[in-house]
């Protein structure tokens, strides 16, 4: 699958952060988010939240300055599950690489932080489920291979570890010819998908 070009990228982080010395005035670490995202827009009906995980490195410059830049190259599964019936398509499965460069303020005397800006995409994988089957019905689904949207963290600070909760908005339109043939409900109207997921977790 495409996204195993990520492990590199988690390998390569994970040596940085090991070497790390009192010289180097940056946090480089490795992040691990539960999610739970959907799929909005009209073109899929009846959409549900769905599970999924976000892992990856990330890169603060400068961390004790009250504004710094938060930086991630993460991998995340996410998607929708829907309530479309026992034959009717029940779930999407996406894979993410997800790129940010987030400005970050340092609140004064306290341990909180607040990141916000743009992030953008690019799509691994993507499968349709239909009922209740473990297998996927159709892989690669017409969803474009990238995606842009806007990204905002609350970090909460510790001694080594951060508890990290996020939001993640995708605002342009992933439909890239959606045409489910012979799957209810109907598809193939050129309706917007836009994806929107929470995280909640830890940065290490």
């Amino acid at each position: 699958m495409r996204h195993v070009i990520f492990i590199p990228l988690i390998c390569f982080f994970s040596i940085v952060c090991a070497q790390q010395t009192n010289d180097f005035p940056h946090k480089v670490g490795i992040k691990t988010n539960i999610n739970i995202s959907t799929l909005l827009g009209s073109e899929l009906q009846a959409p549900r939240p769905k599970f999924g995980y976000t892992a990856g490195p990330y890169l603060i410059f400068n961390p004790e300055n009250r504004w710094s830049l938060y930086t991630e190259a993460v991998g995340s599964f996410r998607g929708s599950k829907f309530k479309n019936g026992d034959t009717g398509y029940s779930r999407i499965a996406t894979f993410y690489i997800d790129a940010c460069i987030l400005p970050l303020y340092n609140v004064p005397k306290s341990n909180k932080a607040i990141s916000f800006g743009p992030y953008t995409s690019y799509l691994g994988l993507s499968s349709l489920f239909i009922g209740t089957k473990k297998k996927p019905e159709i892989n690669d689904i017409g969803f474009k291979d990238f995606d842009f949207g806007i990204a905002s963290y609350y970090h909460i600070k510790g001694e080594t570890v951060t508890l990290q909760i996020g939001v993640k908005l995708a605002i342009i339109n992933a439909n890239n010819d959606v045409n489910f043939v012979g799957y209810y409900p109907k598809t193939g109207n050129d309706g917007m998908i836009r994806s929107l997921s929470f995280e909640i977790g830890m940065a290490f």
